[in-house]
């Protein structure tokens, strides 16, 4: 039995539904319904009990899923191990962060490798939350940043800080007055899709406002190029404006405010080392000091 096989199983248990498992795995639901049906042949018993209605767990499918995940889990750790061990030093640690955390996520890693001198890293910048779990889940990070809570049971979602959005204009534009209102300004805002701009949906349509919107943009780097240019106004996290890109760009307060929560997350029943949870002390340590 393959581990793909296993995997395909304990997505039909996580789902409770075929169809939500193939959707998942970017399978068609007859090939996964083989699949589990050429497990079932060779175990000599079933997996799950099928009706019209749903899809329920045998018992004995129950024992399965035990043995599953914690083979899925062991398996992933030793590929990990063994693709880092071939690098020769300290296996890497791999978080996902937001675009916004750059500055002080470097501060903390720098910090952390001063005490860590043969560690390595590899960050990349994740902003959809249902990827971002499945890398958590699937032990390919060990660490991620989020602009929202991550409820699952398996996940350990910790608040680090709040931030305000602020509207980012050219230096002076607005010298005598803060923004009391955007409805009537050009905007540069994220592309749909991203939890920032499904904020500022949120916001509009709670404020009843009809933004007017002449450019989005995947990176907040490209929207106060943007703004640099007198192109538009763009909104983003206040701790970004903190970041080379945005030097010499007046930040205005929105009204009413609109604000987020950052988390760090990570999946509970992994095994971390020690290195890791020190990374994420110290991103902890690093907001209890600023705040």
């Amino acid at each position: 039995m393959k581990i793909i096989q296993l995997e395909y199983f304990v997505a039909v248990v996580k789902y409770n539904s075929f169809t939500k498992a193939a959707n998942f795995l970017h399978i068609s639901q007859p090939s996964l319904t083989t699949t589990i049906k050429k497990m079932e042949a060779n175990l000599g018993y079933d997996l799950f009990m099928r009706t019209t209605k749903d899809v329920k767990i045998t018992e004995k499918g129950i024992h399965f899923y035990n043995y599953a995940q914690q083979l899925i889990q062991n398996y992933h750790q030793t590929i990990e191990k063994m693709y880092d061990l071939n690098m020769g030093h300290a296996p890497k640690i791999k978080l996902s962060i937001l675009e916004s955390a750059n500055q002080w996520i470097s501060q903390v890693l720098s910090i952390h490798l001063k005490y860590n001198p043969n560690q390595t890293y590899l960050v990349s910048e994740v902003h959809d939350q249902n990827k971002i779990l499945e890398q958590l889940i699937n032990f390919e990070n060990h660490l991620a940043l989020t602009n929202e809570q991550i409820s699952h049971e398996d996940i350990k979602s910790i608040p680090l800080y709040e931030e305000s959005y602020v509207v980012i204009t050219p230096k002076n534009a607005f010298p005598d007055t803060k923004i009391t209102s955007i409805k009537s300004l050009p905007l540069v805002l994220p592309t749909k899709g991203s939890q920032v701009r499904k904020h500022l949906d949120d916001y509009f349509t709670r404020m009843n406002i009809h933004p007017n919107i002449i450019m989005e943009v995947d990176r907040f780097e490209a929207a106060t190029n943007f703004v640099h240019r007198g192109l538009g106004y763009a909104v983003i996290p206040r701790v970004y404006y903190q970041s080379f890109n945005a030097r010499d760009l007046d930040a205005l307060e929105m009204r009413p405010k609109l604000g987020r929560s950052i988390y760090i997350n990570y999946l509970k029943k992994r095994k971390h080392s020690e290195r890791v949870l020190s990374f994420i002390d110290q991103c902890i340590d690093y907001w209890d000091i600023k705040e």
